[in-house]
C-alpha cells in the first residue's frame, strides 16, 4: 500500500466529502473513488459508507484512519529529517582531533557549527594520532584533524591539507634564556606528544631542550605551566595566541631572522568510507577557521 493512498483516505475522512476531499488533493473526484476503491479492495474491508446523506467511516474505516495518520506523520517527519540531514541542519557527527589544532581550532569551529545548526550533534574526541587513526579504521569516528605524519597506514587515508601550523619554543615572560647573555643549559621541556628529535633547532636550541620531556594532552595546563615554571614548551604560537598577546608568555628566538619550523596540519578520512553532510560542513568550516587564523595572527605585532 501507497502513502499516497493512506493521504487519499485521511482526506475523505476528514472532509466526508468527495469533492471537497479532490480539491484538497488535487485530484479529480472519479480519480479520488477509484484510489478509495481500491484501497478497499487492498485491505478487505469497507472503510466508508456512501447513501444519499453522504459518506460515512465505518468502525474498520476509523481504525484504519487512526494509524494512517500515525504513518502519515511519521514518513512526513522522517521526510523533513533527511532534508535536514541533507543540508547538514542536523544529524550527528564524530570527529577526533589532536590537541594542538584542537586548542588553536576547535573553538571557532564549533562556534560556527552551534550558531549555524544547532540541532547538528557532535561528538569530539581529543587523542593522539595513533588513537584517532584506530578509531577512524574502526569506524567510531568519521575523520580527524592532526599535524600530517609518516605511518604505515593501511588503508590508505585521503589527507585534505588544511594548512601549517608555526612550530616554536615558548617560554615565560623573564625566562633565563631570554638572556642571551647567559651560557645555554638545559631546561625541563612541555610537549603535547611527540615532536620528534629537534633536528630543525639551532645548536644553541637543541641544547636547551636537551632536558626531561613531560607530556600533557592539554594546552591550558601547558600553558600555566609554562608561566610558573623555567620549563620550555615546544609547540605553535597558535596554541597560546592570547597568552602571547598578553605577555605571559614569549616566542624563544635566537636571532631576529629565525624563522620557527612549520608543521602541516590536515584532515584524515578514510577513502572508502563517504562522508556525512555535517561532516562535510565541519570540513569547510576547518577550512575556514584555519584561513581566519592565519590571516589573523599574520595582523597581530
Amino acid at each position: 500500500m501507497e502513502i499516497r493512498n493512506l493521504r487519499h483516505v485521511v482526506a475523505l475522512a476528514n472532509r466526508m466529502n468527495y469533492m471537497q476531499a479532490g480539491e484538497d488533493l488535487g485530484l479529480s473526484q472519479s480519480a479520488l473513488t477509484r484510489s478509495i476503491q481500491a484501497t478497499e479492495r487492498k485491505v478487505g474491508l469497507r472503510l466508508f459508507d456512501r447513501d444519499r446523506s453522504g459518506v460515512r467511516l465505518t468502525p474498520q474505516g476509523r481504525l484504519f484512519v487512526e494509524r494512517a495518520q500515525t504513518l502519515i506523520a511519521g514518513m512526513d517527519d522522517l521526510d523533513k529529517t533527511m532534508e535536514q540531514t541533507a543540508s547538514a541542519e542536523q544529524g550527528e557527527v564524530s570527529f577526533g582531533i589532536e590537541p594542538l589544532p584542537a586548542r588553536a581550532l576547535l573553538h571557532g569551529v564549533l562556534s560556527t557549527s552551534l550558531t549555524r545548526s544547532p540541532r547538528l550533534k557532535t561528538r569530539v574526541l581529543i587523542r593522539s594520532i595513533e588513537a584517532l587513526w584506530e578509531m577512524l579504521v574502526s569506524g567510531d569516528i568519521e575523520f580527524f584533524i592532526s599535524a600530517q605524519k609518516r605511518l604505515p597506514w593501511n588503508p590508505p587515508p585521503k589527507v585534505t591539507r588544511l594548512g601549517t601550523f608555526p612550530l616554536s619554543l615558548l617560554v615565560r615572560s623573564g625566562h633565563p634564556a631570554l638572556d642571551k647573555r647567559q651560557a645555554p643549559a638545559a631546561y625541563p621541556v612541555l610537549l603535547a606528544g611527540d615532536a620528534g628529535q629537534f633536528e630543525y633547532l639551532p645548536a644553541s636550541l637543541r641544547t636547551l631542550v636537551s632536558g626531561p620531556r613531560h607530556i600533557v594532552e592539554d594546552y591550558g595546563l601547558l600553558g600555566r605551566l609554562t608561566e610558573d615554571s623555567d620549563a620550555i614548551l615546544i609547540a605553535s604560537t597558535y596554541a597560546v595566541a592570547q597568552e602571547i598577546n598578553e605577555g605571559r608568555i614569549r616566542e624563544l628566538l635566537p636571532t631576529e631572522d629565525y624563522e620557527p619550523a612549520d608543521i602541516q596540519i590536515a584532515m584524515y578520512s578514510l577513502e572508502r568510507r563517504s562522508l556525512s553532510p555535517g561532516a562535510l560542513k565541519l570540513r569547510s568550516d576547518f577550512q575556514q577557521q584555519m584561513l581566519s587564523l592565519t590571516r589573523g595572527y599574520a595582523k597581530t605585532p
